[in-house]
């Protein structure tokens, strides 16, 4: 018995208009009902009559270019009688744009990584002050142009329809704190605290498109700081109404939103006021990108503000727990905690040692810890850390004074923006009377390890050297992935920093024949840099077996960070 076929669209029986044009066209065509049925096909396009269409209708009744799954483009024409024509040049490659896009978008951050990161080098060197004015200047102008830079290019893309997502289990608590640690500079270079809270009741690990919630994060609490003057940026994830999904929150303490300006804020190339967009510098497509990522993950947006009482956005999206996703651990012994901080960081530690039993009193004399600012009266921390175990909350910046500290009895600190992890390892220390001796005296330089740069841009190779070897670490450069695998066969390194575009041997090659050597040296952590936007990047990065994916421009803070965590990890594998 033969197997049924396909049913043939009533259309057929008297051919619509369009389904002739599709039969007949020279390239891929496909002519598509109101639901996304193919009516009829050309013989290029691989489909016939019956099939489901490869890409989903536009809502509106326009013309517009879709990207199907396979990558390929589609011009889709206006309905006529319900009916759609949907065309693809077969000659035409389906990643031309996407190339050019992360072509332009290479050429253009690569110098841009050397003027900030150098300007940020300059900042921490004796300066007069005419001379600081001049290095915060640059700074801020290539910040800005950065910023443009990404809107711009990621507006284009999602104008023509390519939004990506690459679905894979990711932290929740790590996706509220990298944006908050990759913004922290910008925030407190403008006098703001900012932090990043995962709430307690929300599963560990979740399932959706991690690179695309951090941007969504990052275009929220970027702008949250362009219009905050005084106050803080919180970032929180929290589960979803009726506790299903996921909501990712940010507050801020601004001017808040006037209702007038509340319709349109969501729309391309609009701002609150003509004020609002000289003072900002950008052209108001930051939320309008939020939008379309949000509505491609099948979410939604809510604006919540009060003129002059600041605003409050939240994202609601329908993911879900991973498979074998646990609830987070509940509170195992008690804790008094007095604490002296600004907002967001306050509520980030509250957060982290509730979950772990503390408890918060006002009295630091009734406290068995006390978490203080690094902004009090020096003679009040003393006081303070003569008398009970006081961790001292430092700004990245504040590096410098950690034997001052050290001196006035603290028995720790802390980076802001705070970290749950390392802020509970850091609590657990100094109960522990451990962390005096656990606070390091300022590096000689090759004892904070030593890294590799793989780079073939001398301006950013200099940078990284600068920066690393001021923090204590012997920094050794190569210009293409195959002298980086020379190196790596000569020495033993803490950490290997890889730019994914270079001669001869580009990283993710580099990076895949290192992790197919023998011995210890295949594990060494390896960070991928890039200046390119592509959206499948990271999984190719995960495939070669890098360890860390990280955007360019890095400014030198970031870029010590990255290098001490890392540094430690492998030592602490090694051991």
């Amino acid at each position: 018995m033969k197997p049924a076929a396909l049913p043939t669209p009533a259309n057929d029986a008297a051919p619509h208009p369009l389904a002739a044009i599709a039969r007949s066209w020279p390239g891929a065509a496909l002519a598509v009902d109101a639901v996304g049925i193919v009516i009829a096909a050309s013989p290029l396009s691989g489909f016939a009559a019956g099939m489901n269409a490869p890409f989903a209708l536009p809502s509106a009744a326009i013309a517009s270019q879709i990207v199907d799954k396979a990558g390929r483009r589609w011009r889709v024409s206006a309905p006529v009688d319900g009916r759609r024509l949907a065309t693809s040049d077969t000659r035409e490659e389906p990643d031309a744009a996407q190339r050019f896009t992360a072509a332009v978008s290479h050429e253009i951050r690569t110098p841009l990584n050397g003027i900030l990161g150098m300007a940020a080098l300059l900042e921490e060197t004796d300066l007069t002050p005419a001379q600081r004015d001049y290095a915060g200047a640059i700074r801020k102008s290539g910040s800005r142009l950065l910023a443009l830079l990404n809107n711009v290019l990621d507006y284009s893309r999602m104008e023509a329809g390519d939004i990506p997502l690459d679905e894979a289990p990711f932290d929740t608590s790590d996706l509220v704190q990298d944006v908050a640690e990759l913004l922290a500079p910008r925030a407190h270079a403008a006098g703001l605290d900012i932090a990043g809270v995962a709430h307690p009741d929300l599963p560990p690990r979740m399932t959706g498109d991690a690179g695309r919630l951090r941007q969504i994060l990052f275009n929220l609490a970027g702008n949250a700081i362009k219009f905050t003057e005084k106050g803080a940026v919180l970032i929180e994830a929290r589960p979803g109404a009726g506790g299903e999904g996921l909501a990712l929150v940010v507050r801020d303490t601004g001017a808040g939103i006037p209702d007038h300006a509340k319709a349109h804020l969501f729309e391309a190339f609009s701002q609150v006021s003509a004020a609002d967009a000289r003072r900002d510098g950008g052209v108001g497509l930051g939320l309008a990108i939020v939008t379309r990522l949000v509505e491609a993950m099948k979410g939604r947006v809510n604006l919540s503000s009060a003129y002059g009482s600041g605003a409050m956005f939240v994202v609601e999206l329908p993911i879900q727990a991973a498979s074998g996703s646990w609830q987070r651990t509940r509170p195992q012994r008690s804790l008094r905690v007095a604490l002296d901080l600004p907002p967001a960081s306050t509520l980030a530690c509250m957060s982290a040692l509730g979950r772990e039993g503390g408890r918060l009193v006002k009295d630091w004399k009734a406290a068995d810890l006390v978490l203080l600012d690094a902004a009090r009266p020096p003679a009040q921390i003393e006081t303070i850390a003569r008398a009970k175990r006081t961790l001292v909350v430092l700004r990245p910046g504040d590096r410098g004074r950690i034997e001052q500290f050290r001196q006035m009895g603290c028995a720790g600190y802390l980076i802001r923006p705070l970290r749950a992890a390392s802020l509970l390892e850091r609590v657990g220390l100094a109960l522990d009377n451990v962390a005096p001796a656990e606070l390091p005296p300022e590096r000689k330089p090759g004892e904070a390890g030593s890294v590799l740069i793989a780079d073939d841009n001398a301006v950013n190779a200099l940078l990284f050297r600068s920066a690393l070897t001021a923090a204590g670490f012997r920094v050794h450069t190569a210009g293409t992935g195959a002298e980086a695998l020379e190196r790596v066969g000569e020495t033993d390194y803490s950490v290997i920093f890889m730019d994914i575009r270079m001669p001869v041997m580009d990283g993710l090659e580099a990076t895949r024949r290192i992790r197919s050597f023998a011995g210890p040296v295949a594990q060494t952590p390896i960070v991928a840099l890039t200046a390119d936007i592509d959206p499948e990047l990271e999984e190719r990065c995960r495939n070669a077996g890098v360890s860390q994916l990280a955007a360019k421009p890095i400014d030198p803070t970031r870029l010590r960070e990255l290098a001490e965590r890392w540094a430690r990890t492998h030592a602490k594998a090694a051991e």
